[in-house]
Parts: structure tokens; sequence; C-alpha cells
């Protein structure tokens, strides 16, 4: 079940030291607190609520993936076995997302039923990745697309602007 949204109760400071946070995520509640002009406690305090929340789910160091020798990037597409599409596939999720260079999951919709991002030290070893998501028993083929270079690439969703109400409209009709 998805959590329930929270969007509507955040109001602009909280989207404020949702947006620091997203630039440094280390920041101190001291120095968000001088940004957003709030009290220390009280910004740790928000700080807490949104992670209590689910707003703010983790965090993280994001790698350089060059400096840690990963730099071959491919997207696969996996589809099932006929029959195996619609069938548990928990064994085969669980297999895929079992290797360390697979870096994200979907299930998708259309003539696959995987899209799975992967990264890897050399072409070699995406080969070897490859081979082993083939030989998992219900996978019937995989199609790859092999990046050559990333122009984007965000490690988290930008903070919504706060929305500003729209005048509702009233129309009228001419008889």
């Amino acid at each position: 079940m998805a959590p329930a949204p929270v969007r509507a109760s955040l109001d602009e400071i909280d989207l404020q030291i949702l947006r620091l946070l997203r630039q440094d995520g280390r920041m101190s509640h001291a120095a968000i607190a001088k940004a957003v002009r709030l009290s220390g406690p009280a910004v740790h305090d928000r700080v807490r609520k949104l992670e209590q929340s689910g707003v703010i789910s983790g965090y993280c160091a994001v790698l350089d993936p060059e400096l840690l020798e990963r730099p071959h990037v491919a997207f696969v597409m996996v589809t099932l076995s006929e029959g195996n599409e619609f069938a548990s596939d928990d064994p085969i999720v669980a297999r895929i997302c079992d290797e360390p260079d697979v870096l994200e999951f979907h299930r998708i919709a259309g003539e696959d039923c995987y899209l799975i991002k992967i990264r890897t030290s050399t072409n070699r070893a995406m080969e070897r990745l490859l081979r082993r998501i083939r030989s998992i028993r219900g996978v019937a083929r995989t199609r790859t697309t092999i990046v050559l270079s990333t122009e984007l690439e965000r490690p988290t969703i930008a903070v919504p602007e706060e929305e500003e109400a729209e005048p509702e409209r009233q129309t009228t009709r001419s008889l």
C-alpha cells in the first residue's frame, strides 16, 4: 500500500529545509536554521517530523562511479518467458536485485517486464552479469542499451514548488 501523501501538510519552510538538505545532506541544523530564520531546535523538530512522515526517507553519500571504477553503465530490458510474466516473480526479482552492480529495478508495462540499470567495472563484467541474469529460470531474454555518456543523473527528486492557488473560474453560458 502506498504511503499517505503529506504534500499538503508541508509549508514553505519545510520545502526550504528540504531544498537545503537536497543540496547538502550533511548541512547542520544550525546552518539550516540561519537560512530559514528559525531556531536550531525548531529546525531539528521539523527535520525529525519530515523523517518520521517518510518525506525524508534516508541519507546517503553520492559516490563517484568513475573514481570507484564503475564507469560502464547500461539499461537492460528483461522479458520473462511465456506464462511467467503474470506469475509470482519474487524469486526472479530477488535474484536480479541481489546483484551488487544492479542500481535500479523497475517493473514496467509494454513489451518487456523489467527495466534495470546496471553499472560495472568493465564490459567483460557487464557481459558476465547479463549472462547471470539470462540464466535465471523464467527469464526469456534481455535487451541492453549501453550508455556512452551521461549529461544528467540526479540522485533524488526535486523539491516541489509551493503551489499557488488558482482562482476558480466561473463560466457563464448564453442560452
